[in-house]
């Protein structure tokens, strides 16, 4: 999604774009974003359709899955003689990517056999050693936590553009606040976490509501899980309401007072922060990765044990932990005060982002390679 806003202000900015990729995404839900377009993809026999995205045209290698694991040598195949075609007919001035897996590694390589810079964007903190960006001429992160990450880890040197998100598709215009909202409820995104504080508040404030939006984690099983490490009954609580996978995320962030930012695996910017802070919403994160940054002052920062930022991401912290997160939520809730000095720290922060001068630095960099 990121990337994708990325493309748009390129474009906006003269740039012609083309895309290559498939017909691959981090959930099944991904789809829904792709729902027009579905079905005409699924009939098609071409190895390789073509789907507008407005000014933008994704050419996608048609596969049999939607998980990257299961994509074939015989997809990728196809993928890597679409891409190499692209390079020699359409040459490009740059090519822009991400990822680390094998046959991205040969994205980088390619270009260069060309004669063509590369430019990688970074944003998780998955990657070890430099033969990921052995083939790339500028690492661009979305946060400064990320690039000191790299720095630190493999002397791996990067520029920091920041969060791509466009305010128009995000800031809802009537809001009536009112939830505490967590977004895709998985261990790693600290959704075990989510329901131990849900657990607490039921029995201490009932009237506090949790808002679970899922995408690719399913909050049941988080439930049901963390029930079991408390030896308590599975059963659903009476303090959480779950929504579906949304397309527009305005109407809940409509609904929400507090968002929680839970994560317990490397953030490197976290989306959702940067959405709530745009929308003027209070948020409550680890102290961990990119998550304080896009935080920043308007909310509150939990430091967790290192061995609970270690997969599988199953463990819980002490109760006392628990108990703080919970009381923070009941400061924002109940403290007026409170509350609206951290509206006002997000206001402040929602003020300076600019989305098209944000593109214009994006293409600087890339045009600085040429």
């Amino acid at each position: 999604m990121t990337v994708r806003e990325q493309l748009r202000q390129l474009h906006k900015l003269g740039w012609d774009v083309r895309v290559l990729g498939a017909t691959i995404f981090d959930s099944p839900n991904g789809i829904t974003r792709l729902a027009e377009h579905w079905e005409k993809i699924k009939k098609s026999r071409s190895k390789i359709v073509k789907v507008n995205d407005g000014p933008l045209t994704h050419n996608l290698i048609k596969t049999k899955s939607t998980q990257r694991s299961q994509m074939t040598a015989a997809e990728e195949a196809v993928w890597y003689q679409a891409y190499t075609k692209f390079l020699d007919e359409f040459k490009p001035d740059i090519v822009y990517y991400y990822g680390g897996r094998t046959l991205d590694l040969l994205i980088g390589d390619e270009a260069h056999a060309r004669g063509i810079p590369v430019a990688a964007y970074l944003a998780n903190g998955n990657f070890k050693g430099k033969r990921w960006c052995r083939d790339v001429d500028r690492v661009i992160t979305n946060s400064k936590a990320t690039a000191a990450l790299y720095e630190a880890q493999d002397g791996v040197e990067s520029v920091t553009i920041g969060p791509f998100v466009d305010p128009a598709t995000v800031i809802a215009k009537d809001r009536d606040p009112k939830h505490v909202l967590a977004i895709n409820p998985s261990l790693a995104k600290g959704a075990g976490i989510v329901a131990a504080v849900a657990i607490e508040l039921e029995k201490k404030r009932p009237d506090i509501i949790f808002e679970i939006v899922e995408s690719r984690g399913n909050w049941s099983s988080i439930l049901t899980g963390v029930q079991k490490n408390l030896s308590l009954a599975p059963r659903n609580l009476s303090n959480v309401i779950i929504t579906p996978n949304q397309e527009d995320m305005r109407p809940v962030y409509a609904r929400a007072q507090i968002v929680l930012i839970m994560s317990l695996w490397w953030e490197s910017l976290p989306r959702v922060g940067i959405e709530a802070i745009l929308n003027h919403i209070p948020c409550i994160g680890t102290g961990h990765g990119g998550t304080p940054e896009a935080i920043n002052d308007a909310g509150y920062i939990i430091n967790l044990p290192s061995e609970l930022h270690r997969p599988p991401y199953n463990k819980l912290p002490a109760h006392e932990k628990i108990n703080e997160i919970a009381g923070d939520i009941i400061e924002v809730t109940d403290n007026e005060e409170t509350r609206r000095a951290l509206i006002n720290n997000a206001k402040s922060h929602s003020v300076s982002y600019d989305l098209k001068q944000r593109g214009k630095k994006l293409s600087g960099i890339l045009e600085n390679l040429f």
